[in-house]
This record gives C-alpha cells, structure tokens and sequence, in this order.
C-alpha cells in the first residue's frame, strides 16, 4: 500500500496549527453545544469549555484535542468524525529508507522474499541512485539509536478522580457526616411471614391474620406450617379472580395437612412496608412447607392458553416466579392447581423436572440452578449469579422500581442490601454484588467484550466465547460505584495510545563484528573521500608530466576505495541498522483503518523487516492457522472475506457507528485489528483470561472523568510490568452518544484554562 504522506500538505482540505500534528482535517460533525463543562487534571488544573473528543496527555497531564492518524481513503474521502484527523507519516530516518527502497518492489511471498531475476534489472537501477543519494544524505552516520522514553515502559496515564462514589466499601469515603449513613446497608431477613391466611372450618373463607398476634393469641408456634401459593396478575385480576385463587389455596393448605396457606394478594395489605414485603417473600418461600402453583385461563386471552400446559409457561415468564420455584423446599414435588379443574387431584411436578416442562426457553440452564437448591449440583457463587442473572434478565415484569431483576436476584444470595428506590438497575446489581463479594463479579464483568454494540451491560456473552468465571482479575478492585452507571476500580496497570503520529522506537540490538564493522566503513567513507580528493589535488614534486605523485597514488586509491564504499553503504546501512530487537520501548501506536503490516513496519522502521507480526488471537478480527510444523502462524485478518468485506464499509462509518481500528504495540511487537465506535484513548490492563492479559481500551468523557470501556484485547503476558499502576479510575459500561450536527453549524468546541 502506497502511503501519501507530506503530499496531503497541499490538500485544500488540510488546516494547519501550532502544535504538533501541524497539518489536520476538521471532523465534518461537531457535539451541539448544550452547556459548558468543567473538568480537573492530575495537577488540579482547571479546564472549562464545550463538549468535545479528548485525550490525557502523557507529556503535561492536560486534557488535549483528540487528533486520529487515518490511511488515505479514510483522511481524504470521509468527514464523519467529530475529531479531528491527520494523515500518516513516516518516522524512519532518511537513510534507513534510502538502504531499503532498492527491495520495496521485491514481493516477500515470493521465492522466499530474494529477488528474482525479473527483480534484479529494477534493483541495480535503484542500487545506483541508492548509492549515490546516501553520499549526500549521510556521509558520516550518527547512530539511529535514541534513548529510551519513561524507562522504556509504555506512556502512563495520568489520571485522578476527585468525585465521590454513590456506594462504597467503606463509609468514611461517604459524603455524609461520620457515623451516619452505613457504606451499602443491609437488610434483615424475616424468621416467619407477618401475615398468613388461616383455614377455618370447611366453607369457610380463611382468616387473614398478623402472625405475631396469632402466636400471642393460641400460645403456640410449634404447628406453624404453611404453603406458598404462586400465581400470576395476568391470570387472576378481578375480585372474582381472587376468590377462586382463594379456594385453590384452601384446598391445597387441606391437602397439604397444614394449617395456613400465604398468598401475595392478601398477605401484604400494610401499604407503608409493602415495598419491603415484595423483596422479603424470598424469605416467605424459604419457610413454607410446600410450594403450590395456581394457575387459571388468562381474561381477554387473545394467545388462545387453555391447557395446564400453556398457562404454567406463561405463569413461568415472570420475573418474580423464577425465584419461587428455586426457593421451593428441596426433595418435594410442585403441587399445580387449575381453575375449573379438580381440586383434588391437582397436577404434580418434581421439581428437577420443572424446567423441561415449563421453562423450554433456557430450560439447560434453569436446570443447574434447580440441581443446586436441590444439592446434587453445587455451584460456586460466580458460578449462581451469572447464571441466574442470565435467566432473570429473560424474564418479563411489570417495572415497579428500575432495579427489579436484581432485587429477584437478591433473594437468591445469602446478604440482601435494603431497597434504594433511586437506583438504576446497573446500580441496584453492583450494590448487590458488593454485598455478597460474588468472587470479583464486577470486576470480571469490566474485562468482558461485548459481542454486539448495543450489548446491554447484564448480557454476559463474550466475543472471545469465555465464560465469566474463566476471566480473572488480578489486583484490581471495585472500591466503589458511580453516579451514573459505572464503577470505581483501583489497582489496574494503564498505558496511553499515542494516535496523533508514529515516533522513533528506541530498542537495544546485541552488538556484532560486522555491525561493528560496517560502522567503521561508513563512519570513514566521507572522511576517506575528502582526503583522496585532496592528496590528488597536491602538485608532484617533479613537475607536470611525470605522472603521479605516491601522494597522488594514495589519493586515487582513497577515492576507488570510497566510492566501492558509496556501491556498498546501502549493503552496509541495512547491515548496521537491520534486524530484530533484543529490547526496545514500548508503545501503543494507533490509527484508524486497516494497512498491510509491511506497510506499517516501512512508516515506522523504515522498510519491510519481519519485525512485527499480527497477534494470532488478541482480538476477534485476529487470524491464524496452523503450519506444517505444527506451529500457530498468525494470517493478516483481510485474508478473510468477511473482515475485508468490514473494513471496507468501515471506512464510512458515521458517529455513533463502529469503526475499525489498528493497534501497534512495540513492546509485543505485535499488530491488532479491532472494532470500537470511538479511537479507545487508554488501555488498562483489568484481569487475565487464558494465559494472556485482559486490557481494556476506553475512551475519556472529561465532562464526568469517566473512562468508558471501548473495546477489550488479549495482550502477552511478558510485558505486563511495563504498565505502571493507576488510581482510583471511574469505568463506564456504555457511553451515550452526545448530539451531533454538521460542524459547519455547530461550530468548533471552544474553551479555556482556569488559573
């Protein structure tokens, strides 16, 4: 691939400003200009302005314009951004191109990469001009080696959060007075329902009565037993609904031997606790003798559910009754009773049977959870949450307060924390899991790549196909949760992506004769040819026409020498500068869109070096197949139709839409193709999965100091110290996208420092 590079100088389209990259594009849509933002860096320095795309600097710490290296179709064809764009430059140094331009029309994949004898014509030609340009562009060579940059570790990011959590570990880092306000409350858990309906004689409806009271009342608690009645508000609605739900219950507390039966309709009627009742009935279910479904045909049932069948499915679609069935004392069977039907035969069902029969949808996975209440499958904690969360979220309700499917899930977990009607559902699940430990959910859930864009926050499905439990966080830690619907997470490694340009890659080479060598050589070239032309331009000693001079003699020698020199230094500059690396420094390179890697390695080392190679399995666009020794070979992605298919209509991606990417990583040096709806600014590195580390590139929302998670790669282990340590970091789950319109109508965001 072809490279423009400086010619887009001359583009009308190009702007130009002080600070480097001096040459840009203007974004074609800019954020609509809602109100002014006030963001504080590391150094407590203050910045006010509008909404816009930016970075932290690793250099000075200030928040900074984001400007993105495209390839050539994207910078010249595409104004759909809302940052701004350069075009790709090529770092290596003069010389190192010249040495390499004479092979750059060799094709690698052919005969081993040697030139072939239709190569050689071409080659020659190039040697040449080659030979002769390095003359004049380096006649005495100063090193190419810089020095390393932050130790040769990759750029840190420097990164403080000032704001307080909603929930914390701990409550002294509450903003209420001391001693007020416990860090995530819990509640208690109920001994005995407070309400129970108690059989009277045979025709008689049952006594609704405070169960504290009965006790005091008839001195006894010892016969106490009660059954759960379960039902659904879609089939039993109106008074006359709940009067046959009555009798159903009547009946099956008779059949059952008991003496109560509890029933939601009638065992709640205190209005200023019912909201603590409806999250307590875990409790009411765990007490019960038996568990008994009444089930009746829907009014206006337009789905035509008139079997036994078709209404315990549609009893099973809510929220609220998958629970109940979990709960329902182990070893004994489900006791169903249909409206109309025969009160004393009711229908039976084992409960390890129950999700065959009426959860069909994810019958496999309900399944495990009724094993371990049954106790002939026991699950690790991780193991219960995310698969009952999986379940839950499938299930309907009618929205009572935003956190709904997590408050079923609590009645599931040991430690229930207390109903916050302000919490969002994200909230109301990370208190819960904080609560219960969970083995670090949220903080596998951060390290988790959604497989779609619009992936809500709860589905666990992971584009690299891993389970939650395989993901492990290693010394990071949720400290707290956001606000909005993020978390706090302290511990992690981070690394800056530098997506303005390229740069020189310090790197350390093991020291040879014939590097040493090939020095001296080209070190002495220009010398040696500046001395041959002047001990040629002293007069012989015995006059004009006697020849030359044994100082003339020695100069013409210096000259033939220097020039086979000037034939060898392309020869000799590849020699000395070629290579691979024994160490070099780490960077994360960026650019948006999809480049050969011999391309890239020609922009960054000057030629096609077998340097870098592409990650076999860093990202879900990554290839690779399997060589004849039996070795994992990884394939450049655009070898798939389907990725190359991808970065094609990626090229035209619009705010909002994914966009294709390409990650350089130097310390691995590696190349990763990867999918993200906006350029992810910083990696952190949040757990490992695999044998190989879990980093999580985020974009930076400065108007709330809230990374939000991107994308996810696999990373190489080797490499994990040269991340520094970060603090307390604010991490978002999904970032809302801001309004946009054309930027000829919004103008540019616009802002300045406060001292």
């Amino acid at each position: 691939m072809e490279v423009k590079g400086n010619r887009h100088l001359f583009d009308p389209y190009t702007s130009w400003k002080w600070g480097f990259p001096n040459a840009y594009r203007k974004p074609g849509f800019g954020y609509q200009k809602l109100a002014k933002h006030r963001h504080r860096d590391v150094f407590e320095r203050e910045w006010v302005g509008d909404y816009d795309d930016r970075y932290i600097s690793s250099w000075d710490g200030k928040i900074s314009k984001l400007v993105v290296q495209a390839i050539d179709e994207i910078y010249d064809n595409d104004i759909t951004s809302t940052y701004r764009r350069t075009f790709i430059r090529t770092i290596a140094p003069v010389y190192l191109r010249l040495a390499n331009w004479p092979f750059n029309h060799v094709d690698p994949n052919n005969n081993d990469g040697k030139p072939t004898s239709e190569d050689m014509p071409m080659l020659c030609l190039k040697w040449f001009i080659t030979s002769i340009a390095i003359t004049f562009v380096i006649s005495s060579p100063s090193s190419a080696s810089i020095p390393p940059r932050n130790g040769g570790c990759y750029d840190p990011v420097p990164y403080r959060y000032y704001g307080y959590p909603k929930v914390t570990r701990n409550a002294m880092e509450l903003d209420s007075p001391r001693g007020c306000r416990d860090a995530n409350p819990v509640a208690e858990r109920v001994l005995r329902p407070r309400y129970l309906c108690f059989l009277r004689e045979p025709g008689e409806p049952a006594l609704i009565m405070n169960v504290e009271e009965w006790i005091t009342q008839y001195k006894s608690e010892r016969n106490l037993a009660y059954v759960f009645i379960a039902y659904t508000a879609e089939q039993f609605q109106s008074s006359e609904d709940l009067m046959a739900l009555h009798q159903m219950a009547d009946a099956a507390a008779r059949n059952a031997g008991v003496m109560a039966y509890w029933v939601g309709c009638s065992c709640m009627p205190d209005s200023d606790q019912l909201q603590e009742d409806v999250y307590r009935i875990c409790d009411v279910i765990r007490g019960a003798q038996s568990l008994v479904i009444a089930v009746g045909q829907p009014p206006n049932d337009r789905q035509d559910i008139s079997t036994t069948d078709l209404m315990l499915q549609q009893w099973g679609k809510r929220i609220w009754t998958f629970p109940e069935v979990l709960l329902a004392p182990a070893g004994k069977e489900i006791k169903v009773y249909q409206r109309g039907g025969d009160l004393m035969q009711p229908l039976r069902v084992p409960k390890n049977q129950f999700a065959a029969k009426v959860w069909k949808e994810d019958a496999h996975t309900a399944r495990q959870l009724i094993d371990h209440y049954e106790g002939s499958l026991i699950l690790t904690q991780l193991e219960l949450v995310t698969l009952a969360l999986e379940c839950l979220q499938k299930r309907d309700t009618n929205e009572y307060l935003r956190g709904d499917h997590s408050y079923a899930l609590m009645g599931l977990l040991r430690t229930r924390p207390k109903i916050d009607p302000t919490d969002t559902a994200f909230q109301a699940f990370a208190r819960l899991s904080m609560a219960n430990g969970s083995d670090q959910l949220l903080e596998r859930l951060i390290c988790v790549l959604p497989r779609t864009p619009n992936q809500p926050w709860h589905s666990l499905d992971d584009a690299f196909g891993s389970k939650l439990w395989e993901i492990l966080p290693e010394g990071v830690e949720i400290s707290g949760i956001g606000q909005d619907d993020s978390v706090i997470l302290d511990g992690c490694r981070a690394a800056n992506v530098r997506w303005k340009s390229f740069t020189p890659v310090a790197n350390t080479r093991r020291p040879s004769w014939k590097r040493y060598i090939a020095e001296k050589l080209l070190r002495l070239g220009g010398v040696t040819f500046l001395i041959g032309i002047v001990l040629v331009a002293i007069p012989n000693p015995a006059g004009p026409g006697q020849g030359l001079s044994p100082t003339q003699g020695a100069g013409v020698f210096l000259i033939i020498y220097s020039l086979f020199l000037m034939f060898l230094s392309p020869w000799l500059l590849r020699m000395l500068y070629l290579g691979k690396f024994w160490d070099q420094q780490c960077w994360l390179f960026g650019f948006e869109g999809y480049m050969p890697i011999e391309t890239i390695e020609a922009q960054i080392f000057g030629g096609r070096l077998g340097r870098l190679r592409w990650t076999p399995y860093a990202s879900p666009l990554s290839r690779h197949h399997r060589n004849e020794h039996n070795e994992c070979v990884p394939d450049d992605p655009t070898t798939d139709r389907e990725i190359k298919a991808l970065v094609e209509r990626c090229k035209h991606a619009g705010p909002g839409e994914q966009r294709l990417f390409t990650l350089v990583d130097t310390g691995n040096m590696t190349v990763t193709l990867f999918q993200a709806t906006r350029p992810p600014t910083c990696f952190l590195m949040a757990g490992s999965e695999g044998g190989m580390k879990r980093i999580v590139g985020c974009s930076y929302d400065w108007t709330t100091a809230t990374m939000y998670r991107e994308t996810v790669l696999r990373m190489e282990t080797k490499f994990e110290d040269k991340m520094s340590r970060i603090g307390r970091v604010k991490v978002g789950f999904r970032r809302e996208q801001h309004p946009v319109a054309p930027l000829i109508h919004v103008g540019e965001a616009a802002g300045m420092r406060v001292e």
